[in-house]
């Protein structure tokens, strides 16, 4: 099959469904257990073929459109493991907010290197793929596949979970971000106390959707006192859980219905605050959105 000249793709976001923090590792980043989950809020990412180097141009955000983008950097380290690939063009339109612990970044590093490796004809196998996602972050790997799985280590390795029928979010956005390593050393100098909170139950992150606990999510609260006050929103307005995504800022509540999703949008003026009403997404659907195949079908390799 000849290659596509040119690809489109929407990189999903993610919440995290649970997240237990569990200490600090020695290459300096945290052993978390978490479950990962991808909505349908999504960015969109063109790739066409170049004979030159790799351009990218950024709409939607402010940010910078050179190596220090993760879109670049996955699309030079593909071109680094093969010898006379061609360039590429990139457009990325972000709409997945950025320091909102929703995986904006990570998504579209792993569309990128999905989509180039379909471009120039999957010089790579798929191990190869997982290998630089690696390298790019802890929560790149995830995104290669999407929709509900566990995350162990520092968030990169992956056990795939039965995917569960789509229930509606409801999405909060701050108009401010929640810088991950910021977050994560406040959390370190509370830690003895943190650790007396959970106890031995440090370790677990339950299966049930309903039980969304976040260890970091009193650390951003303390930063953000009203994030705490909508979060305690959320459960009166009807949602069955709610948490903060990540290191945040973003929050989410699980509803039964998008009619209450709308009548909490409406209830209030949410001023700079957006409310969106998003969705679950399965592993088949975000899959087919990126052109990939899905690795833990049979006879996916």
């Amino acid at each position: 099959m000849r290659p596509p000249g040119r690809l489109t793709l929407r990189p999903h976001a993610k919440i995290n469904l649970g997240l237990r923090v569990l200490g600090t590792r020695s290459d300096g980043y945290h052993e978390i257990r978490t479950r990962f989950q991808t909505i349908d809020l999504a960015d969109e990412l063109e790739i066409e073929a170049s004979s030159n180097d790799v351009e990218l141009a950024v709409e939607g955000e402010a940010l910078a459109a050179d190596r220090t983008n993760l879109v670049w950097r996955a699309a030079e380290l593909i071109r680094s493991r093969r010898s006379g690939l061609p360039g590429a063009r990139l457009r990325l339109k972000k709409s997945i907010p950025i320091a909102a612990g929703l995986g904006g970044g990570s998504s579209d590093a792993a569309a990128t290197l999905l989509a180039l490796n379909r471009l120039w004809g999957f010089p790579l196998e798929r191990h190869e793929l997982v290998e630089l996602a690696i390298r790019l972050g802890a929560d790149v790997p995830f995104f290669l596949h999407g929709g509900l799985a566990l995350g162990t280590g520092k968030g990169d390795d992956l056990e795939p979970l039965p995917d569960r029928d789509p229930f509606p979010v409801c999405l909060i956005l701050p108009p401010y971000g929640s810088p991950t390593e910021e977050v994560y050393r406040l959390w370190d100098r509370r830690r003895p106390a943190a650790i007396e909170t959970v106890g031995a139950e440090a370790a677990v992150v339950s299966e049930d959707t309903r039980s969304v606990h976040n260890d970091l999510q009193e650390t951003v609260f303390s930063l953000h006192p009203e994030l705490g006050a909508i979060h305690e929103l959320l459960y009166r307005a009807g949602a069955f859980a709610a948490s903060l995504s990540g290191s945040g800022s973003s929050l989410y509540g699980l509803f039964r219905s998008p009619e209450e999703i709308r009548a909490l949008r409406e209830s209030r003026d949410w001023g700079a605050f957006k409310v969106l009403t998003c969705r679950t997404v399965s592993r088949p659907e975000y899959c087919r959105a990126l052109g990939a195949q899905d690795p833990f079908e049979p006879g996916s390799s």
